[in-house]
């Protein structure tokens, strides 16, 4: 029978046992049953598993027959999150990751004035545990972005730990925490948020006992979130699995024992996992998959020992066989065990119900024979050569490759123009897949050992005497023929058939251990860019610092400042944030995020800055959008020598503000009601909750009128709050009037506080009239509350009870005169006399002029 007959006879044998499997306990869904003697199902199961045994086929004829036998594609890592308890259950073996199976999520919480501002994701990543801690994640993607999570800052409410990549501003908006599978209790965090949900809530038997799972928190940003939900993909420390290196009482040396799985150790050897399925996959003593009750001595300690040795063996600085895969609980466990052998070039035989696993490379031949060696009165066969229609010379694969994101990747190209050359130049590929690898440079060495292995053609079956009764499937065994024109040639053993009379039928197929090799070159993989891609942060062009003065209404100095400047015609700038600091020690001493970027893009600080003092300035521009942008350096710069910036050194400067403030208080005299509404719109408070109570007294007669009024004003809104109280009195007797006021006004804003107390007289005529009036006040000057007192008046007098009065000042034609002095000691630099015609100075040096 040829052996696509084989095949699709195996195939429909397949197809009919889902119905005869049952009398036997489903022989196909339970590895037992592969492995137990007799039965037809079993027999079937056995043939799908060593059919490469059987007609001796490379390891490229085993990927087919392993494909072909399959009831289901290969499922290959889980990129996007599955949802429904329609979803079986699924574990992961080694070195895998998977986007998981939602189990619960929520939103909840406020954050800038955006209600439900946190979603909160819990995924189930394995229904069996990883024992590995709260930090046993070993890697994760979120959409394109490869995470960097920050495991020394854990937020204090139990959400779990903040993805650096995730950080704007100095502000977080993304956490995940994992769980091992060891929790026996509700998770608090998710107790804590949702326990009391009116709907849904997540309640106290929710432990996931046994189960890995993360769970993912986001805060609502646009930006990074413009797909919506985060959906992510996780690795997991590998699980712990049952290596019987290390059990003394399983031939090994060490503390591990297959009934206690606290004693096992986290593992990603593929053999290892082919001995972990076969035997049977379990938690807490329940049977889970794989394997159910396969006793020990069935998978013999010595040839399992070599295979899983032969996994870890060091190969060019790496593990010659590591992998993983995620497993669905439903899944045919012989499917799983295909998977994995593929990934270690694994060979299973199995002799009267033993079953031993071969890795990589043929060990040492352990038995020699010749041309008189074989009993040659027996019939034999020989197979030299396929058809070209039955070879491949070229392997192409994909595999799950970690560094994108564990989507499948091509690996490069297995070939050699001398294969190709000999065929005709025909291209004769195999498609390889590799589900249980992650590793470019081990699917590489796998693809060229294929490759090689399916050039050795050769197959013999010959009769060999008792002294080769030992000999099993996966022993090599060394061959010299003159007939042939071998020399020690080395053969691995497919099948031994016992004859009558001790003899051996025996199927051998040619090897060559150099096939095992690595590839002389391994091509890294190349992975283009998968993140977002974003513009890069936007750097401060054209920023300059220099010293300037602030100047008073009459272009005079008033105090020192610093001039900025920022280059024009940027797109998408709203603002230019600005920072001062002292040289000295580096501390700020301004920040405004609040500069409008307009012409002529250059501007004056206005704030409270000493003279002659070094300072140093940076800027950053504030975009419209939510983009990136970058801080200039910074830059020095000395302050002018313009007086002191805590004082008012031009006196001049008072005396137009005071001058200014007593216009406006007077011009109120005799008007209450737009005194309230110059008070409205002097601090913008429209739409501001407003109270107000007022009482009028008032007599006229004919030409004579006279009043008295008050007027109390409350204001508030979220900026600023405002009290006033102002009391008045008038009198009018044809054009002749006399009045007065007294207000007391109080404020407090984002600018600064304010109070002020005056008492203010005016009288006269319609045409010439005489004021007077005193102020004290405490105002807010560039961040800073100063204080001052103002008097308007032409006299300014002293008395006592006893009736006496001096008059020293006196203020005429806007100078302030000293009137009477009788002064001790007086303490000058300079003294000016006679209009200066006498000057002393500093030096007491007397100067005369004419």
């Amino acid at each position: 029978m040829g052996l696509r007959s084989l095949l699709a006879l195996l195939i429909l044998l397949l197809a009919a046992t889902s119905a005869t499997a049952a009398p036997v306990g489903g022989a196909i869904a339970a590895i037992a049953g592969f492995f137990s003697a007799g039965g037809v199902a079993a027999f079937l199961v056995k043939t799908a598993f060593v059919i490469a045994v059987n007609v001796g086929m490379g390891l490229i004829q085993q990927a087919r027959a392993g494909k072909a036998a399959r009831k289901r594609e290969p499922i290959g890592v889980t990129l996007s999150v599955q949802m429904g308890d329609t979803q079986p259950r699924t574990y992961l073996l080694g070195t895998y990751a998977t986007a998981g199976r939602r189990i619960y999520i929520g939103t909840w919480g406020s954050a800038d004035n955006t209600p439900n501002a946190y979603v909160t994701d819990v995924i189930e990543l394995s229904c069996l545990p990883s024992n590995a801690g709260p930090q046993g994640l070993q890697s994760a993607w979120i959409g394109d972005v490869q995470c960097t999570i920050l495991w020394n800052e854990p937020h204090p409410d139990g959400r779990g730990f903040p993805v650096q990549q995730f950080r704007r501003g100095g502000t977080d908006y993304l956490w995940l925490k994992y769980l091992d599978g060891s929790q026996v209790a509700a998770d608090p965090f998710l107790m804590a948020v949702f326990g009391g949900h009116a709907e849904r809530p997540f309640k106290s038997s929710m432990v996931g006992r046994g189960c890995q799972a993360v769970i993912l928190t986001a805060r609502f940003n646009q930006d990074l979130f413009q797909q919506g939900l985060p959906q992510g993909v996780y690795q997991p420390t590998p699980m712990p699995l049952y290596d019987l290196r290390q059990d003394s009482t399983n031939g090994g040396s060490g503390a591990q024992r297959w009934t206690n799985s606290g004693t096992w150790a986290s593992s990603d050897n593929l053999a290892t996992m082919i001995y972990n399925v076969a035997r049977g996959i379990y938690y807490d003593g329940r049977w889970l998959h794989g394997g159910r009750n396969f006793p020990q001595h069935r998978l013999p300690a010595s040839s399992w020992i070599a295979a899983l040795n032969e996994a870890d063996r060091l190969l060019g600085g790496r593990r010659q066989f590591r992998g993983g895969l995620e497993v669905p609980v439903d899944q045919e466990p012989l499917e799983t065990i295909e998977d994995l052998r593929l990934g270690c070039a694994g060979r299973l035989a199995e002799v009267g119900g033993i079953i031993k696993l071969l890795v990589g490379a043929p060990a040492a031949a352990v038995y020699s024979f010749d041309d008189s060696g074989i009993v040659v009165t027996s019939e034999q066969d020989f197979q030299p050569f396929p058809s070209i229609s039955s070879t491949y010379n070229t392997a192409t694969a994909v595999y799950p490759e970690p560094l994108q994101r564990w989507t499948y990747k091509d690996a490069p190209e297995k070939s050699s123009p001398a294969l190709v050359a000999r065929d005709g130049g025909q291209r004769l590929p195999i498609d390889l897949r590799f589900d249980a690898v992650p590793f470019s440079d081990q699917v590489q060495s796998l693809m060229k050992t294929m490759i090689d292995e399916e050039q050795r053609w050769r197959v013999h079956e010959v009769v060999l005497p008792p002294s080769a009764s030992a000999l099993e499937p996966n022993d090599v065994v060394s061959w010299s023929s003159e007939r042939n024109s071998y020399s020690n040639k080395k053969f691995l053993i497919v099948r031994s058939t016992r004859l009558r009379g001790s003899l051996h039928r025996t199927l051998i197929k040619e090897l060559d251990p150099s096939d095992y090799d690595p590839p002389e070159i391994i091509t890294p993989p190349v992975v283009g860019w998968l993140g977002p891609i974003l513009p890069p942060p936007q750097p401060m062009f054209g920023w300059q610092v220099e010293p300037d003065v602030l100047r008073d209404a009459d272009g005079n100095p008033w105090r020192p400042t610093i001039r900025i400047s920022a280059a024009p015609d940027q797109d998408d700038v709203q603002f230019v944030w600005v920072q001062v600091r002292l040289a000295a020690d580096q501390s700020i001493v301004f920040e405004s995020t609040s500069t409008p970027y307009a012409p002529p893009y250059s501007w004056l600080i206005n704030a409270v800055f000493k003279g002659s003092t070094d300072y140093e300035a940076r800027g950053r521009f504030t975009p419209y959008t939510r983009r990136e942008t970058e801080w200039s350096d910074w830059m020095p710069v000395r302050t002018p020598n313009v007086g002191d910036g805590d004082l008012i050194a031009d006196l001049s400067k008072i005396g137009a503000d005071v001058k200014a403030i007593f216009t406006k208080l007077y011009s109120e005299i005799g008007d209450l009601r737009s005194s309230l509404e110059r008070l409205l719109t002097d601090h913008q408070l429209e739409g501001a909750v407003t109270e107000t109570q007022r009482r009028r007294v008032e007599v006229a007669v004919e030409n004579a009128r006279a009043f008295f009024e008050e007027e109390i004003v409350v204001i508030a809104d979220d900026l600023a709050a405002i009290a006033s109280q102002t009391t008045e009195i008038g009198t009018q007797l044809n054009e002749r009037f006399a009045g007065g006021m007294v207000k007391f006004e109080a404020v407090a804003s984002p600018a600064g506080v304010d109070v002020s107390y005056a008492i203010l007289l005016k009288a006269g005529s319609t045409g010439a009239f005489m004021t007077t009036g005193m102020l004290l006040q405490l105002y807010t000057q560039a961040g800073v509350v100063k204080s001052r007192i103002a008097f308007d008046t032409q006299q300014f007098v002293v008395t006592d009870t006893a009736g006496n009065a001096s008059s020293p000042l006196v203020f005429e034609n806007g100078q302030l005169k000293l009137n009477v002095a009788n002064i001790g000691l007086v303490n000058s630099a300079i003294i000016s006399l006679g209009g200066g015609r006498v000057r002393i100075d500093e030096n007491g040096i007397v100067v005369r002029s004419s």
